[in-house]
């Protein structure tokens, strides 16, 4: 296969809703940020059907969408393996989170969990919930936690919110152990103890993206509370969820933390979920 002259997004596509509402984020991006899109199906070499249908679904949907600039591939194996393999040396993965065959009680498909815990790119996992026709709310969200894995999210958050004129919202949830006092013995209670060492922490991690991002107007959350709960909620109200990898060395197979692998499954809006290093 010869080289793609631009960055393109890779997107597995599998005739189900989840996967013709992938190939929609997939082609926003990808006409936001100038580059291409590599539609691909994958059969299961017993499989006897050729997936043409599949294919012949995607080509009619991008030129609904105004999209010129794809490429559509069909390949034999397992899905989540060719997707990672095709994908390692694109800026950016995108999948549905359940796909087709799924059991209705299982919120993420067996691809978009392997996808998720191996990716070694920008994974983008899109729910069925997400309702693009309903227009863009002009919010995105990315959660802070302060570690050095977390300065990957927060740039694409940020240059996801300049491209689409959106509002910032950098969300911390403090980690506040049991043992801290209750709310009604502080002085001041919009004021708690443990904010002080919250907020240095958030400004330290933002330091000098707001000057590299002087049009983008955010905002920045403290939400006690568990960390998944939190960002679940506010995928409510947002176009996208930036979270974080795990962050660990390039010989970990597993790079996907606990709060990563949680709003996967409850969040309402599209999942970035940016490795520390990964180049988006």
């Amino acid at each position: 296969m010869l080289p793609h002259p631009c960055p393109s997004i890779v997107v597995g596509i599998d005739g189900s809703a989840d996967g013709l509402l992938a190939l929609a984020w997939a082609a926003d991006l990808a006409a936001r940020r100038g580059w291409g899109v590599r539609a691909v199906h994958v059969v299961d070499e017993e499989t006897q059907t050729t997936g043409a249908g599949v294919l012949d679904e995607a080509v009619e949907e991008l030129r609904r969408l105004g999209c010129t600039d794809a490429t559509f591939e069909l390949e034999t194996g397992n899905p989540a393996e060719v997707l990672l393999k095709l994908s390692s040396d694109e800026p950016v993965l995108v999948v549905g989170r359940r796909g087709l065959g799924g059991f209705a009680e299982l919120v993420m498909g067996s691809t978009s969990q392997v996808c998720a815990a191996l990716a070694r790119t920008t994974l983008v996992v899109v729910p069925d919930s997400w309702q693009p026709v309903h227009g863009p709310r002009g919010q995105i969200v990315v959660g802070v936690d302060g570690s050095h894995a977390c300065q990957g999210a927060i740039r694409f958050a940020f240059e996801s919110a300049a491209e689409r004129g959106a509002e910032l919202s950098l969300v911390h949830v403090p980690d506040i152990p049991e043992s801290f006092p209750s709310p009604d013995l502080w002085l001041d209670p919009a004021d708690a103890p443990w904010r002080h060492d919250a907020r240095v922490m958030v400004t330290e991690a933002l330091a000098g993206w707001g000057d590299k991002y002087p049009d983008v107007v955010f905002r920045t959350h403290y939400r006690p509370g568990h960390p998944v709960q939190v960002l679940a909620k506010e995928s409510q109200y947002a176009d996208l969820l930036v979270v974080g990898g795990l962050g660990r060395s390039q010989f970990t197979p597993l790079r996907l933390g606990s709060v990563s692998r949680g709003v996967l499954h409850y969040a309402r809006c599209p999942v970035a979920i940016v490795h520390d290093g990964v180049s988006a």
